[in-house]
């Protein structure tokens, strides 16, 4: 009887923990922390501009050997609210003297890239970088075998006037050497050109 007993008691106990458990597993846990609905919402990124170049003048700066790129990407809004506007002189007969040797076909440039590099040589271009301008490129575009157009394109002058300056050079292949035949120049204006002038602003 007193086995009997005991028995009872430990049954009796044994059920009072498990619904202890069940109770305590049914209830959310004191020490965990409900996340807001608010705190997993996407950060929205914050707006920004982009340089933008249209569909219909981005292939020019592949395929037109004579176009500058700075005058997609520079910031010109400032001089437009002051009324000016960013425009380009006509090509004219190169003002300055180069050396008459790279205008006849002595037979001494095998290939137009030397000549161009000969002519930039001659004219001092490079002299001017990082004093007077910040960027010299050059493109050769070959009209057929015999026939070739050089460009020499200079940008970010240190002036509010001119922005930029290009040199192009037609030149020819006389006896499989290299000369120019005419060479001309124009500018890049940040005001506008005037009209009796012809020049920048």
């Amino acid at each position: 009887m007193k086995k009997l007993s005991i028995m009872v008691s430990i049954l009796f106990l044994a059920a009072c923990s498990a619904e202890t458990i069940t109770d305590e597993r049914a209830k959310p846990e004191a020490n965990v922390v409900k996340v807001s609905e608010k705190a997993v919402q996407p950060v929205e990124a914050e707006e920004q501009e982009y340089i933008k170049i249209s569909k219909d003048n981005a292939p020019k700066l592949w395929s037109d050997a004579d176009v500058q790129l700075w005058k997609y990407v520079m910031d010109f809004s400032l001089s437009e609210e002051l009324g000016y506007k960013q425009e380009i002189t006509n090509w004219r007969k190169v003002e300055d003297e180069f050396d008459k040797s790279l205008s006849s076909p002595n037979q001494t440039w095998e290939n137009p890239g030397k000549l161009l590099l000969a002519f930039m040589t001659d004219v001092e271009v490079s002299n001017y970088l990082g004093q007077e301008i910040w960027e010299v490129n050059t493109r050769i575009e070959f009209l057929d075998e015999n026939n070739a157009l050089g460009y020499i394109m200079s940008y970010g002058f240190f002036d509010d006037s001119t922005a930029g300056y290009d040199t192009k050079l037609k030149m020819k292949k006389e006896n499989g050497y290299w000369y120019i035949e005419s060479a001309e120049e124009r500018d890049h204006c940040s005001r506008g050109i005037g009209e009796k002038s012809g020049f920048c602003l």
